[in-house]
């Protein structure tokens, strides 16, 4: 019972967590920021705030050091002068024996220690009130301080996500205009592992274009196969078993493979003259770009944590979509 109870107090707050986190984010206007400039411009804002804030505190401390000094100081001469207000009130009236020059003298100096003693108290109470003001302020601070430094944080990962994006639908369009990014060295001939098919992309693409309605299926045994579209780009949807395998297609080179818009983490191939299968929706690679795979070959795996796994499928002429059906003889 007490493990269930436990269990249950980490789940809540775990919820409470990313909620806050949720909540923070859009407290701070960060979800709707598209534009990297308008980021880094919150980014600036941000950190102006921290510099303050982390000035202003040190300027704080070094108050509320120099009051502490004050205190002691001013709490040594209230303790003197209460002293002597006491010795000199217990003496009472001895000083009328030396005349009434001697009794005014005594009244005044009864009187200014009064006004000292009260003086001390009232700088005491300011000190302290002093010192407590400056403490709330402080504790203020840290709370801005902390708020503008989790702005920064979540700032900057906007940013990271906004150029990754950015780079990746450029890269996405690039790949499928038949422009290549990686540095591996092109080859005349087709390598799967330690086998080497002779041909070029030229070769490939002749070869893919007479595999209309030939190509593998990327998820086999799928029961489930439906019409779908990702960015305004139709292609079909395959239901297969969380975590099962992906596989290429057709023969071709890996031209993408990273996570981009609503396709999620997806994987292109290029099967030559501007030809590409599509697979997106996936919860892990086995390729990297400029990798040579041949038909039917794993290339990625499908999301897992669910009770069925959705992968993306299209094939592409260049930026153009293609009817997929058709080309896996659906």
């Amino acid at each position: 019972m007490k493990t269930k109870s436990r269990f249950w107090v980490w789940l809540a707050g775990g919820l409470l967590v990313v909620v806050a986190g949720a909540a923070a984010e859009q407290d701070l206007g960060i979800g709707g920021l598209t534009d990297v400039a308008a980021v880094e411009g919150k980014i600036a804002e941000n950190l102006a705030r921290v510099e303050h804030a982390q000035t202003r505190r040190a300027q704080i401390d070094t108050e509320i050091s120099g009051l502490a000094a004050k205190r002691e100081e001013a709490q040594g001469r209230l303790h003197e002068r209460a002293r002597a207000l006491y010795r000199i009130r217990r003496a009472g009236m001895l000083p009328v024996a030396g005349g009434f020059d001697a009794l005014m003298g005594h009244l005044a100096r009864v009187q200014r220690l009064s006004r000292m003693v009260k003086s001390d108290l009232e700088t005491m109470d300011f000190l302290g009130e002093r010192g407590s003001a400056l403490r709330i302020e402080k504790d203020e601070l840290a709370e801005a301080l902390q708020e503008a430094q989790l702005a920064v944080h979540q700032l900057e990962a906007k940013k990271v996500e906004l150029e990754h994006s950015s780079r990746s639908a450029s890269l996405f369009q690039d790949t499928l205009r038949g422009q290549r990014h990686d540095a591996r060295r092109e080859d005349a001939s087709m390598s799967y592992g330690r086998i080497r098919v002779s041909g070029d992309m030229d070769d490939l693409g002749d070869g893919f274009a007479q595999m209309r309605g030939q190509l593998a299926l990327p998820v086999q045994g799928s029961m489930r196969i439906g019409e779908s579209s990702r960015e305004g780009a139709p292609g079909l949807e395959f239901y297969g078993r969380p975590g099962g395998p992906v596989r290429a297609a057709a023969d071709g080179r890996v031209a993408f493979a990273r996570i981009y818009g609503a396709y999620g983490l997806m994987v292109i191939i290029d099967h030559g003259s501007s030809f590409y299968t599509v697979y997106g929706g996936l919860g892990s690679t086995d390729v990297e770009v400029g990798d040579w795979v041949g038909m039917s070959t794993r290339i990625a795996t499908l999301e897992g944590g669910g009770p069925d796994a959705i992968l993306f499928f299209e094939v592409r002429r260049g930026t153009r979509p293609l009817d997929a059906r058709s080309w896996l003889g659906l």
